[in-house]
């Protein structure tokens, strides 16, 4: 069996989880929470396998091929394979995405050591409803960005896309409790909007800037900030969401960070810095996707182009002195984003 094939049998595997996650919350809620969340895990590291099997090993030095074939090995956790991605196959997953996987873990892992007596509860069941919504939402979209590597899944895709959809009904009756506070929210200047995570439309919008909205799912609890632009290749109108691989929705033109920082400063909804300290004339690395100048100033803070990540302040390196999103204390010595400080400069001498 080479590298293909296992790739293969781990996504295969990890589909049947997904469509059992899915298909059995009926009679079984609590499995269906525990095969969902492995069907994730499963997924990101039959990702992570392209680039080499040993990878999603929790120890890739230690690494054998014959106890990998047996099954006779620790496999990374989600973290670890999340940095990893990040680090060998430059794909990043954003943090509002990968907090939405952890909270699917997090209630995972409250399933199989503690017995849950409100699991038939209708509330119980639209919470886990929801997490599934916000994951597959999530999940579907890397799919997506990586459709080289599933090409051979795609009805197993569809498939549970499908799926997922039927699963909503859960979500219905909390979309009905809502509908005063909904209209009331439109009678006020904020139209609910389609949740592109759950399809109900009850996602409140809130104004950054002209062009920069964040929105809110009252039902699922999803969140994204979209950015309007329009598209440098086609012209029209488009709307790019955080966490989503920024290609125009019209013409699947590339969108890249330089396309966002220039329509926003250009529109006067951010600039390239302003103000008496030195670091504010130019743009800021992004202490969240560790995004080179992606760091525009914005009313009231400082907006990555890169992960729509919003920060009040900046802060500057003490080694480089290059300005940054995030806590910089010890960065003398740890550096940042794109510098390993005093302790990478004494490794190369």
């Amino acid at each position: 069996m080479n590298q293909h094939d296992i790739f293969n049998s781990l996504a295969s595997n990890a589909f049947d989880f997904l469509e059992r996650g899915i298909t059995e919350f009926d009679e079984a809620p609590k499995y269906s929470a525990i095969h969902f969340c492995a069907a994730v895990e499963m997924l990101l590291k039959a990702r992570l396998m392209t680039e080499h099997w040993a990878l999603i090993v929790s120890k890739p030095e230690e690494a054998n091929l014959e106890k990998f074939m047996a099954g006779d090995f620790i496999s990374a956790t989600m973290k670890e394979a999340r940095i990893r991605l990040r680090d060998i196959a430059e794909e990043d997953i954003p943090n509002d995405v990968f907090s939405s996987f952890q909270a699917l873990a997090t209630h995972r892992n409250k399933m199989i050591h503690f017995f849950h007596a409100d699991m038939n509860n209708e509330q119980a069941r639209a919470l886990i409803v929801a997490e599934h919504c916000r994951s597959w939402f999530h999940l579907h979209r890397l799919l997506d960005r990586w459709g080289d590597c599933f090409a051979d899944f795609k009805v197993n895709i569809a498939q549970a896309d499908r799926s997922m959809k039927k699963h909503k009904k859960y979500l219905t009756a909390k979309f009905n409790a809502l509908k005063s506070e909904l209209s009331a929210s439109g009678k006020a200047g904020k139209k609910p909007r389609a949740c592109n995570a759950c399809g109900f439309k009850a996602a409140i919008p809130k104004e950054l800037s002209d062009s920069i909205v964040m929105v809110t799912c009252r039902v699922c609890d999803h969140s994204e900030t979209q950015v309007g632009i329009d598209c440098p290749h086609c012209k029209r109108s488009i709307v790019i969401a955080s966490g989503g691989y920024n290609n125009c929705p019209r013409c699947s033109g590339a969108i890249e960070p330089e396309d966002i920082s220039n329509w926003l400063c250009d529109h006067g909804d951010a600039s390239h810095g302003s103000g008496e300290d030195d670091y504010q004339y130019r743009d800021a690395n992004c202490g969240c996707c560790e995004g080179y100048h992606t760091v525009i100033s914005l009313a009231g803070g400082y907006f990555c182009v890169k992960c729509f990540e919003l920060a009040d302040r900046l802060e500057t390196c003490e080694w480089c002195n290059e300005p940054n999103t995030g806590d910089m204390e010890g960065s003398y010595f740890g550096g940042c984003g794109i510098c390993e400080g005093k302790r990478g400069w004494g490794d190369n001498e």
